[in-house]
């Protein structure tokens, strides 16, 4: 009986209790004026841009593959590429390269370098006698019309992007190589690509006007760039195999960084090539434009929109913001 007693009490204790918080809780909520939450200015968040970060947007540009058509039918109707849509995907590229840029600026970041990696195969040339079948150019005329695109994307950077400097790392990609194996002690020597990178810099060298662009062409398959002591290093891609299975292509991948490292040691690799957008800690591999194809498909790739990187490199912490640049219609 006693004990009965003794849970009752406790009971009527924890409603007492519980009855004068909910209580508190209506009084408090009696004497908020739903209307005016606005008002409320501890409630509100204002950023503050008084203090501009200073960074330095990275993009890379690769795998157009100008005149090699994707018929719609051979990729289960995933894509569509000719030459029309080339030229307007790479228009798009530069314009909204300039949109990304501006959007950084409007979250707080001054940028005023912008490096653009102009990683290779923007021609699918002669290397596979498909490509000789179903090519819409000749590697040579294809050379000429993605040379006078690329002119006019550099252009509209420098005279409507506001940048102080504009770095072009150029390389060349397999597609672009006259002979059918791959050289790696004189693959420059035989690039249409390579040979496409000085004719654009020379043009750029003696219209005037564009001394904010600056050209960096190797005859090494890398080239070093050192962005606020970051070591950038810029390369096509094609320097290991795809094994397939479990991992994908992160497996190999993260091998070869290991094994680069060892030669240079590099805080961010960029590289194309393999048509895939991906982002991992010490590499940033580059979609393509001509997007899903049978290259893609033959290798058992997940289907994607075509996309290039975007990267800012910020002065004090190093590597924040990426995201892609669709090529396609939003």
């Amino acid at each position: 009986m006693k004990n009965n007693q003794k849970e009752l009490k406790r009971q009527n204790t924890i409603l007492r209790k519980s009855n004068e918080e909910l209580k508190t809780r209506q009084d408090f909520l009696t004497g908020i004026n739903i209307e005016n939450l606005d008002s409320l200015d501890k409630f509100k968040i204002t950023p503050n841009y008084k203090h501009k970060n200073e960074a330095i947007a990275i993009s890379i540009i690769s795998d157009v593959h100008i005149e090699e058509p994707v018929i719609k039918s051979v990729v289960s109707n995933l894509n569509e590429y000719n030459l029309t849509i080339a030229a307007e995907r790479v228009t798009r590229y530069f314009r909204r390269l300039i949109y990304m840029i501006n959007q950084s600026r409007k979250a707080g970041y001054n940028v005023d370098v912008l490096v653009v990696g102009l990683l290779g195969d923007f021609i699918s040339g002669y290397i596979h006698e498909e490509l000789e079948e179903i090519n819409q150019l000749t590697p040579t005329e294809a050379s000429l019309v993605i040379q006078e695109l690329l002119i006019s994307g550099i252009r509209f950077l420098s005279e409507y992007g506001d940048l102080k400097q504009i770095i072009i790392p150029c390389v060349p990609g397999n597609h672009g190589r006259t002979t059918k194996r791959k050289r790696h002690s004189t693959g420059y020597k035989n690039s249409y690509e390579w040979l496409m990178y000085n004719n654009m810099k020379q043009i750029f060298d003696n219209i005037g006007g564009y001394e904010n662009v600056k050209f960096i062409i190797s005859e090494s398959e890398f080239i070093y760039l050192p962005l606020f002591g970051y070591m950038n290093k810029f390369s096509h891609g094609d320097h290991f195999n795809y094994q397939g299975g479990i991992g994908g292509l992160e497996v190999p991948l993260k091998k070869w960084i290991l094994r680069e490292n060892v030669v240079v040691k590099t805080d961010m690799s960029w590289i194309a090539h393999w048509h895939q957008y991906i982002v991992l800690n010490k590499v940033r591999v580059n979609g393509s434009v001509i997007g899903y194809n049978s290259y893609a498909r033959a290798y058992g790739f997940e289907p994607d929109v075509p996309k290039m990187q975007f990267q800012l490199l910020d002065k004090k912490k190093g590597f924040t913001l990426n995201n892609p640049i669709i090529l396609t219609d939003w």
